[in-house]
């Protein structure tokens, strides 16, 4: 974990969640697992403050716990769920492309709460979509995400009275976690709660009558964020390969990804063996049995190795996506691109032949990339200066004398691709305190365009015929300067938006990459 990490974490939950939680969360990055009188002293913060700072940290599951042997909790932050934060906006809209606005605001509300009932989440969303039929839809929704992973069930807690502290212990089994409340777990709910009840049978059969009808078991569920990247992943796939090889070829890998989407575990390194002839039964528009062969054979020999061809027996074969070599495509295309961009095409030209042939000594360089030897030497000085090539002495004899010494020029993309991912961590800390300074410096001229708007809006509310003289009165508030002003914010913030989700996408292709690397 770097330091940039830390300190993105840190401006994330500062904006979402207060000071308080962020100063906690950066005491327990920087000083690991620590019981919650320790964090009180050493961050200089009361006991209860603390104390809810890290309840409503791990109720949005940033932070985590665990029992040493003296019966002491100890407490850390889960660095990869406080930065996945940046992803959130997206995960809402992936789930209104996918299942309509329901279900966005379903995720919307988890995220919102961290953990939800399911009940909770479906009134709450009613309440905000008064326009849909009851909660039928709302609860198809909810189910949908569910069976499809992007929500899953929280485990189920009980106390442990025995010991000195009260020690949550989870007992539910990871089979479970997308398993919805069944009716008969529902009906022994119902029944224990009549047999305790004094109430009059009509009057129970009343109340019942008006609780909503969706029942949730005291199950809590969350966002599945390992599915929502998994999606991305996928999406990323598609992308590339379509672009390398045509429509036909992404959407035969689009198909592999959906069929085994759900069977495959967020870490394996590939998906589930899959037929040509399954594989061709899925594409959404059909072709010809030969065609999709051809399409997977062409995939199958790539250098990549995208797709591999898993066992050659029966009609057609089994085909795999291999899912860490994919990963090793992206963020290699990602460095490139940045070399590209930042050292000219030529030192891009560098690069390729350095990891096409691993070591190279500076002549044979200059050879094969014919290139002349003045600008080889210093396209190379310049990327070895800044960390994106790496430079290994070979002495002939034991003195280490520079003219018999081989000096050999190397790339490795696992190095670089943490170096980038850094980068990208600085890069995004900078943008998110420039969008708050914007902020901070207009928030006088965004607070009276805020007044002006509630003001036209009850004007439009009472008078519905109100003249254009009126409106324009309104209007008026607000001079030519600071409206001036106010279109410079509004189009600064823009670029800064865009910039943070192009951003995104190049931290998600890194990231998932040395996540793979690391899961191998």
């Amino acid at each position: 974990m770097s330091s940039r990490e830390c300190l993105l974490a840190y401006e994330l939950l500062q904006e979402h969640y207060g000071k308080i939680a962020a100063d906690v969360a950066s005491f327990l990055l920087q000083n690991g697992w620590q019981p919650l009188r320790y964090i009180a002293l050493k961050a200089n913060l009361k006991l209860d403050q603390v104390r809810k700072a890290l309840c409503l940290l791990i109720q949005h599951k940033l932070a985590k716990f665990h029992v040493r042997k003296r019966k002491i909790v100890e407490y850390a932050i889960n660095i990869e769920n406080v930065l996945s934060i940046l992803f959130h906006p997206k995960f809402i809209y992936t789930v209104k492309l996918l299942y309509g606005d329901a279900a966005e605001l379903i995720v919307e509300e988890a995220l919102q709460h961290g953990i939800i009932l399911m009940s909770t989440a479906i009134k709450n969303v009613a309440d905000r979509l008064p326009d849909e039929n009851g909660s039928g839809k709302i609860e198809k929704a909810f189910k949908d995400l569910v069976q499809t992973h992007f929500l899953q069930r929280e485990p189920e807690v009980e106390k442990n009275e025995e010991e000195e502290y009260i020690v949550p212990i989870f007992t539910q089994n990871e089979a479970d976690l997308y398993r919805l409340p069944t009716l008969s777990e529902e009906s022994l709910k119902r029944k224990r709660s009549d047999d305790g009840s004094d109430e009059p049978k009509a009057k129970r059969l009343k109340s019942e009558h008006e609780t909503p009808s969706v029942k949730d078991d005291g199950v809590y569920w969350s966002v599945n964020i390992s599915r929502f990247q998994q999606y991305f992943r996928d999406q990323s796939i598609v992308a590339s390969v379509t672009q390398r090889f045509g429509t036909p070829c992404g959407e035969i890998v689009r198909a592999m990804l959906r069929i085994s989407e759900v069977t495959t575990p967020a870490n394996a390194q590939s998906t589930q063996p899959i037929s040509s002839a399954e594989i061709a039964r899925s594409l959404p528009q059909k072709l010809p049995m030969e065609h999709v062969e051809q399409h997977l054979k062409l995939l199958s020999n790539d250098e990549d190795q995208i797709v591999q061809l898993f066992d050659d027996s029966g009609s057609g074969g089994l085909y795999v996506v291999n899912l860490k070599n994919s990963a090793l495509a992206l963020a290699t295309a990602t460095v490139l691109s940045y070399v590209q961009q930042r050292y000219g095409s030529k030192a891009c030209r560098i690069f390729r032949l350095l990891m096409l042939k691993k070591h190279l000594e500076q002549k044979q360089v200059e050879e094969f990339a014919m290139i002349p030897p003045k600008e080889a030497k210093g396209y190379l000085y310049h990327m070895l200066a800044e960390n994106m090539v790496i430079m290994q002495e070979v002495p002939r004899t034991p003195d280490h004398a520079p003219a018999r010494t081989f000096y050999l020029y190397s790339v490795n993309i696992q190095r670089l691709s943490r170096i980038l991912l850094v980068k990208c961590y600085k890069t995004c800390t900078n943008l998110m305190t420039r969008h708050n300074h914007l902020i901070k410096t207009n928030k006088r001229i965004l607070d009276k365009e805020e007044r002006i708007t509630a003001i036209k809006v009850r004007v439009n509310a009472t008078l519905p015929d109100a003249d254009e003289a009126q409106l324009e009165e309104i209007e008026e508030m607000m001079t030519s300067s600071e409206r001036t002003s106010l279109t410079k914010h509004q189009h600064c913030c823009n670029k800064l938006h865009t910039a943070q989700n192009q951003l995104l996408n190049t931290i998600f292709v890194l990231d998932s990459y040395l996540n793979a690397l690391s899961s191998a």
